[in-house]
């Protein structure tokens, strides 16, 4: 994900997450060169991919 293009339709989201949620997002960030919000959008669309397949899958 690092290096793509800007984002076609941005909505910008305020979320409180815990203090430790936080450092860890940022350690992962720093160390990967890259944005927290690349990082959190990454985390977003996966959480995101495995909801969708038990939702096919419960309706299955």
């Amino acid at each position: 994900m690092a290096g793509e293009k800007k984002l076609k339709e941005p909505i910008t989201l305020f979320a409180a997450i815990e203090a430790q949620q936080h450092e860890a997002l940022r350690q992962i960030a720093f160390k990967e060169r890259r944005s927290l919000a690349d990082v959190v959008r990454e985390a977003l669309e996966a959480f995101i991919r495995v909801r969708s397949g038990r939702q096919r899958a419960l309706k299955a």
